[in-house]
């Protein structure tokens, strides 16, 4: 009977692979001496026995010992248990195992420059001039980054090419507001909404009825400070006429086309006066008002 050739010999010699020696147990590790190339190289094998690389060897698997004494199917083994390797690799989550969610990061808003007392001085000799009636409010500056800084408190605006001979007009429900804001919003219901109540609506202005100007609080659904938490935002939601009609924003934003083309005019009128312009068709939070201030550079929604 003839005897086979041992498991990790070269087919056609029966010799032993270069690199491996034989004991009573089977195929053991070379000599000390013995080289081990990397795993470039043996990937890199031509698969003929003669130029295989040199390298130690384990004890032989059984279960391979009838299928895998070719060497191209001993690499082709190699290549397949890597590839397992580098897989399983990739699936393992970051953190030693456990997965951590990434932490939110809070923002802090950047506290709006305090109005020079020069500047607020300038202002405020252009409200007189302007005929607006108002009081200064003192300087201030709460908890949480909200501030009151050069404000006034209006109470209302002369209309001075009234063409009806009505010279005041009635600013409700406000708050404090920078006196800089104060300046525009007085320049804007005078020149732009005024004129567009009687030359659209044919009658004249009586009153702005707002919902407020300073408020402490957030930006709604946002960690960032609202610039009415600076005094420096005033929101505004109808306005009075004097045959008695009350034009909404909640309303005449959908409303009949005269009041529809009302408030869109004085809303494009808003954008070339102040830094941000919001309405019912910026979101459903503004569904009811028109939010200006004296940020950004010309936001106009």
């Amino acid at each position: 009977m003839t005897n086979a050739a041992p498991p990790f010999s070269n087919p056609a010699t029966g010799s032993m692979l270069p690199g491996a020696q034989v004991d009573g147990a089977g195929v053991v590790p070379a000599s000390p001496g013995t080289a081990t190339p990397d795993l470039a190289t043996l990937l890199a094998g031509s698969g003929r026995p003669h130029s295989r690389p040199r390298y130690p060897l384990r004890r032989a698997d059984p279960r391979f010992c009838a299928s895998s004494s070719s060497p191209e199917m001993q690499r082709m083994a190699l290549v397949a248990a890597l590839s397992v390797l580098i897989a399983g690799c990739s699936m393992l989550p970051e953190g030693r195992g456990v997965s951590r969610a990434p932490t939110p990061q809070i923002a802090r808003p950047a506290a709006l420059p305090a109005p020079s007392v020069a500047d607020t001085r300038q202002c405020i000799s252009a409200l007189t001039q302007a005929q607006v009636r108002f009081t200064p409010v003192p300087d201030q500056v709460f908890g949480a980054g909200c501030s009151q800084l050069g404000s006034v408190r209006l109470s209302t605006i002369a209309l001075t090419d009234a063409p009806r001979g009505l010279n005041e007009l009635a600013i409700s429900n406000i708050g404090p507001v920078r006196c800089e804001l104060a300046q525009r919003f007085a320049g804007w219901a005078q020149f732009g909404i005024a004129r567009a109540a009687e030359q659209m609506l044919g009658s004249p202005l009586v009153k702005i009825e707002t919902m407020g100007s300073y408020s402490c609080r957030n930006i709604a659904g946002s960690v960032k400070l609202s610039q009415h938490a600076h005094a420096n935002a005033i929101d505004i939601a109808a306005f009075v006429l004097a045959d008695g009609r009350r034009i909404s924003v909640k309303q005449g934003w959908a409303g009949s086309n005269q009041e529809r083309a009302f408030l869109r005019t004085i809303h494009a009128s808003a954008c070339k006066r102040f830094g941000t312009v919001l309405g019912p068709d910026y979101n459903a939070a503004h569904q009811d008002h028109l939010h200006v201030d004296m940020s950004g550079q010309g936001y106009c929604r």
